[in-house]
């Protein structure tokens, strides 16, 4: 006895089938029907839709076409078509029909959600969030709306949106991989790190074939240098997704820590080969080449910094400078994203004046007179930055019709053309910023009056903290040691918040320049790194004003340090004399070292043997 509900071919069978997960079986009904009608529409979208949902997506496309023209005033079909579009590529017609769908009924929550989630968000932003609003007040349980939502918010920066709207998509499908891969991923972002472990662990439970919910639990156990775990992780996602370029990005940075650049370069093809289109992967096989010594390819990939999606969007700028001549030409050097790399990479500008008849240099506002001091001729000014802090903008529209650029790059861009091996570098090895004379006598002065021997100033973290960044710098407690030796007279010049009250809780031994703000004033920083004997401080921006200035730097850092290009010391700035460790080792040691080596300068600075 057959099935009673295949016994009458109907598109209505089909549908119960359809609606019952029974697809292959729908599917054949569908075609039993359009055998007897070929044009009958709601049978070319049951099975368009069918083969849809079995990833077929290019067969679904002329079938869900031919349902649209034959009743185009149906706004299922038109939704349905956008997403069968979407998945073969065509996001301009997929967003089309969704548009279509909500003219005919725009209370269409499913058609809302899909607008919002197809729009292109770094241009239509606020259009997106608008549908995907309006998705989830018409059905408060859209759990794809609410996914996609918290998905725009966090593309937006706006984390804290971004993970309320993640729980109202679990809340709607507590059992959904996704979403809770999702929920982990931005709660990982914000360093809410046992939040996103339950996540992640339980999206990986959920569907062990995950690969980004291994992939992020990999990236929050690099995040606590638990290295052995995290590279299971990693090796699980790569394996679950061999296309997955994220993945052998993670086993490259563990590679990098362990030590073996080899292999970390060897990840981070397999990464890039995987998502050639990926610009943060790119870039940080860039940095792992330029850190086993490949300085042409590595200056390459690190190119692709600019072309990620949260770079500096530059209005009015003329074509990139590509490294062909600039012999009668006028260069424009763009503002680096943040001071410590405008302060490093603007040790090219010498270099640039050279090459070009003209250089327009745009930088930090805190840099702007020093900066028309340490490179006369140039026309330095200021930049206009606008948009976002994820989606940066700046204004050309500042420079003089007389100097306007034929073509423009990025500071750190410069590297590629005018340091693109050891020799280029070190040729260029000298101090490349001149501090304010008056300022530098008014330091000189304040320096005087700390008594007899070194002077040498510190800096312990970066401005920004996170548990991630937080273990590349060693913090006040651990330069104990150093603060120690005796002779020496330390001075401040950490910067960014609350480093006064770190100071007055540890009682260290470092004195203060009265009235100096250390990360505003970056003139009196210079002019003070100028007066000093020497400087030890982490890789930030004070190191780079050391360097820039010419005084002694001792830099402590984790390895690998990629300037370094593998040689254990950094070419082109020979007044810098760097400190590593392995960055799973504690910091005592190093500084230890580093404490003895500094007892041993003050005695021979107080004449002692």
């Amino acid at each position: 006895m057959g099935d009673p509900e295949l016994d009458a071919p109907s598109v209505e069978t089909g549908l119960a089938l359809h609606r019952a997960g029974r697809l292959r079986e729908a599917m054949a009904v569908y075609g039993q029907v359009l055998r007897v009608d070929k044009r009958q529409p709601a049978a070319l979208h049951g099975l368009a839709l069918a083969l849809h949902q079995l990833g077929d997506h290019a067969a679904a496309e002329p079938l869900m076409f031919a349902a649209v023209r034959l009743d185009p005033r149906v706004p299922g079909y038109r939704n349905n078509f956008g997403t069968i579009l979407r998945a073969v590529g065509q996001h301009e017609r997929a967003v089309a029909n969704f548009r279509e769908a909500l003219r005919l009924n725009p209370l269409y929550a499913d058609a809302r959600a899909n607008l919002g989630s197809a729009l292109p968000w770094l241009s239509h932003e606020r259009d997106a969030r608008h549908h995907l609003h309006w998705a989830c007040l018409l059905e408060p349980a859209h759990s794809e709306g609410w996914a996609s939502l918290g998905a725009l918010e966090r593309s937006a920066g706006q984390l804290e949106r971004s993970i309320t709207a993640q729980r109202r998509a679990l809340a709607t499908q507590p059992l959904s991989a996704a979403w809770r891969l999702n929920a982990g991923s931005a709660l990982l972002e914000v360093e809410r790190l046992e939040a996103a472990r339950k996540h992640l662990i339980r999206a990986a439970m959920l569907d062990p074939g995950l690969a980004g919910a291994w992939n992020d639990l990999g990236y929050l156990l690099l995040t606590q240098l638990q290295t052995v775990s995290a590279d299971r992780c990693f090796r699980h996602a790569a394996f679950a997704k061999p296309s997955y370029g994220a993945a052998w990005a993670g086993r490259a940075e563990i590679a990098a820590i362990d030590g073996d650049l080899d292999a970390a370069v060897r990840y981070a093809n397999r990464a890039v080969e995987a998502e050639p289109g990926n610009p943060q992967l790119q870039f940080r096989r860039g940095i792992h080449r330029l850190a086993a010594g490949d300085l042409k390819g590595g200056w390459a990939d690190h190119d692709a910094m600019w072309r990620k999606p949260n770079a500096v969007q530059r209005i009015g700028a003329p074509r990139r400078w590509a490294g062909d001549s600039l012999a009668g030409k006028t260069l424009l050097v763009a503002a680096d994203q943040g001071i410590g790399d405008e302060l490093l990479f603007s040790s090219c500008i010498p270099d640039a004046m050279q090459a070009a008849d003209r250089v327009v240099l745009e930088c930090d506002p805190r840099l702007e007179t020093l900066f028309r001091r340490s490179f006369p001729g140039v026309f330095v000014h200021r930049y206009a930055r606008g948009g976002t802090r994820t989606r940066p903008t700046q204004n050309y529209d500042w420079i003089p019709p007389d100097l306007s650029p034929d073509v423009m790059i990025e500071e750190g861009g410069l590297m590629r053309w005018f340091r693109s091996s050891v020799e280029a570098c070190d040729a260029a090895g000298q101090p490349w910023l001149v501090p304010d004379p008056v300022r530098g006598a008014a330091m000189r002065a304040v320096v005087s009056k700390l008594g007899p021997g070194l002077k040498i100033g510190v800096s312990w973290r970066s401005m920004r903290q996170t548990e991630a960044r937080n273990v590349h710098y060693p913090g006040l407690a651990a330069l104990a040691p150093i603060l120690a030796v005796p002779g020496v007279t330390f001075v401040c010049l950490q910067y960014g918040a609350g480093w006064q009250d770190e100071l007055r809780a540890s009682r260290a031994p470092v004195s203060v320049v009265p009235g100096l703000d250390t990360t505003s004033d970056i003139e009196g920083v210079a002019a003070l790194a100028a007066s000093l004997d020497g400087v030890i401080c982490p890789s930030s921006t004070i190191g780079w004003i050391g360097a820039g200035v010419g005084t002694s730097v001792w830099l402590l850092s984790n390895e690998p340090v990629f300037l370094e290009f593998g040689l254990k010391r950094l070419p082109g700035f020979p007044t810098v004399r760097p400190f590593s460790k392995r960055q799973t080792d504690p910091w005592q040691p190093m500084l230890a070292q580093v404490a003895q080596e500094l007892a041993a300068w003050s005695v021979r600075e107080s004449g002692g043997v």
